[in-house]
């Protein structure tokens, strides 16, 4: 786990921008959403769900946190901070 206060590198930086677009098309097609049907849930554009599943755009914090409760996963895994989907509870 990433220490916290500690800034993102430019290597962690280029991981997220290659790692959201590919977990949140696996995640759409998993779910079956699609662009309109995530849009719609999200109260934004088509266009920008098809940004973010592109790598064109960057969803901000509370796109984030919103595709995370949505999808069903938490913001590590979005961001490419852990491949656990989902965090085992002890």
């Amino acid at each position: 786990m990433r220490e916290l206060h500690k800034p993102l590198t430019k290597k962690e930086l280029l991981k997220i921008h290659e790692t959201l677009p590919e977990r949140l098309d696996y995640l759409m097609r998993l779910h079956a959403l699609t662009n309109k049907a995530l849009a719609e849930i999200l109260c934004c554009s088509e266009s920008a769900i098809s940004g973010y599943r592109t790598g064109r755009r960057t969803p901000d914090y509370l796109i984030i946190c919103n595709l995370c409760t949505v999808l069903g996963v938490t913001p590590d895994y979005l961001l490419g901070f852990t491949d656990e989907i989902c965090p085992t509870h002890n």
